[in-house]
């Protein structure tokens, strides 16, 4: 891929975004057009970003934070699926990379390969008529509003009945999804590179026999709500939120848009859980 437009997207609430910036800056070969925001053009002087309103005819676009900022940006570029590089800043960071200069050499070198990550699309629908409808590439939440609001959750597969329970809300996450909130409440790890799949998650069910399933990306899954009145909420990736109307279903399928994500030369999933997660051997003394 040869990169003539590059796009930048920095998280301006991170401690020293600015010297992360200017070193990614000093990588990136003369004769590129860089482009940002406004509030990413602003952290360098001189005009060395040119300042955009969108990222249209950019081959790459940067992500300078964390996992969140990577999604932020995924959100930004989902209609364009611009290939995206995350570049992490002192966060855990599975979606992004760890060593900027390495991750910027390594795109400019070649030593890349672009995965294609399965989202999900949501919708709320009622009597058929689709009153919102978004994109997540971590995952989708529905739960109620306040301390302890314990919601009646109905969920079906293909209109058939999976289960009906008491908790405080489900998350359905893709493969990309599983090593966050998911993973957090439960949810089994599934890799992302190679399989496309997600994950129905109960969060803190009044019931020890009800558990995470994982189901084909293919299958439609519908949450209802069934006791109204309750305040609900869906949150797309932690970072969007919708109110959740009487009445309305839950509708969550595969998107028919990816992102497309550049992991540097060596990356194994496998590999990144065991140093994320820290499984570094047994423990037991000898």
């Amino acid at each position: 891929m040869k990169i003539k437009r590059l796009g930048i997207i920095a998280n301006i609430r991170k401690e020293k975004i600015r010297d992360v910036l200017s070193g990614v800056m000093e990588i990136i070969p003369e004769g590129i057009d860089i482009v940002g925001k406004k509030d990413t053009a602003d952290l360098l002087d001189g005009g060395r970003i040119m300042e955009v309103d969108s990222f249209d005819g950019c081959e790459v676009v940067l992500a300078l934070g964390g996992d969140g900022t990577l999604l932020m940006a995924a959100r930004m570029v989902e209609k364009e699926e611009i290939p995206l590089l995350g570049i992490k800043i002192r966060s855990l960071g599975f979606l992004t990379e760890d060593d900027p200069q390495r991750a910027v050499k390594d795109l400019f070198n070649g030593r890349y390969n672009i995965e294609k990550r399965t989202r999900i699309e949501v919708s709320l629908v009622k009597g058929g008529e689709v009153r919102e409808r978004f994109n997540a590439l971590n995952e989708v939440v529905i739960h109620g509003v306040g301390v302890s609001r314990v919601l009646h959750i109905k969920t079906m597969i293909d209109s058939v009945m999976l289960g009906e329970y008491l908790a405080d809300g489900v998350i359905v996450s893709t493969p990309t999804g599983s090593t966050a909130y998911s993973l957090s409440a439960g949810g089994p790890i599934i890799n992302p590179s190679n399989l496309e799949a997600f994950i129905i998650t109960p969060l803190y069910p009044h019931s020890l026999s009800v558990r995470p399933v994982v189901v084909s990306s293919s299958e439609t899954c519908t949450v209802e709500v069934v006791d109204e009145g309750h305040e609900t909420l869906v949150t797309i990736d932690g970072q969007q939120h919708c109110a959740v109307r009487n009445g309305e279903q839950i509708i969550l399928g595969r998107s028919p848009r990816v992102t497309n994500l550049i992991v540097t030369e060596g990356y194994n999933f496998y590999d990144l859980v065991r140093r994320k997660l820290k499984w570094g051997g047994v423990l037991r003394r000898r």
